[in-house]
């Protein structure tokens, strides 16, 4: 089930891959992650958190963000998260 040809067959969004080979996904899940036509979907949200769990058993940090976040009104947001990750790794901003 995993390996390099399951991580083929996933999609993330962004990923970052650290000097000391920590891999951290940022996901930004827009109601197609988890709907069908407009109709939220029980079956979809549970495959999408079932493939988190699978990434983090790969030893991958796994964050997700709701397409709304991203909007210009919840800038805070993205960069309070921003800044604890990078706090979190000892990355300089």
């Amino acid at each position: 089930k995993y390996g390099i040809q399951y991580l083929l067959r996933q999609r993330m969004d962004f990923l970052f891959v650290l000097s000391n080979s920590t891999r951290i996904v940022i996901e930004v899940d827009g109601k197609q992650h988890y709907s069908d036509d407009n109709i939220s979907s029980p079956k979809k949200y549970a495959e999408m958190v079932s493939l988190d769990r699978d990434l983090k058993l790969l030893g991958y940090e796994v964050y997700r963000f709701g397409g709304y976040e991203l909007t210009e009104s919840n800038e805070k947001i993205i960069i309070d998260f921003f800044d604890k990750l990078f706090k979190k790794h000892g990355i300089v901003k």
